[in-house]
């Protein structure tokens, strides 16, 4: 299974559980108050909860996919607006400029106004405003 995708099918919740059961880890539901130590009936529940989890991420999406369409259909624009939007920061354009022209740091505004360097110095280069602070 790869480590980056979340549980995603039956077959891959049995291979974990096996795995979990070689290495001698005990796996419980809560929710369901199951241990699921490899007998019988715990490989029948885990095989029914995993099936039941893995149907249910298949109709979400596919009804996530049919409102979709029909919000495409009826002329919605999906997806992130086009344009340079808005920032939390724009408000504060006078402040920062004075800041940076005062000699703070970019790291000194960031924590200021509660926001990330990363998105300080986007905001600061789609502001043309990165020259000031050099």
């Amino acid at each position: 299974m790869n480590s980056t995708n979340c549980l995603r099918s039956t077959i891959e919740v049995l291979e974990i559980l096996k795995e979990a059961k070689d290495k001698g880890i005990n796996v419980y539901s809560v929710k369901e108050r199951l241990e699921l130590n490899g007998t019988i009936q715990s490989k029948i529940m885990s095989t029914m909860l995993a099936l039941f989890a893995e149907l249910e991420r298949d109709f979400i999406s596919q009804r996530t996919k049919e409102g979709l369409r029909a919000r495409k259909a009826a002329g919605v624009i999906l997806g992130r607006p086009k344009g340079p939007g808005k920032s939390k920061l724009d408000q504060f354009r006078e402040e920062i400029v004075a800041l940076l022209k005062d000699g703070s740091t970019k790291a000194h505004i960031a924590r200021k106004y509660k926001t990330s360097q990363p998105n300080l110095y986007n905001w600061l280069k789609k502001n043309e405003i990165d020259a000031l602070s050099e």
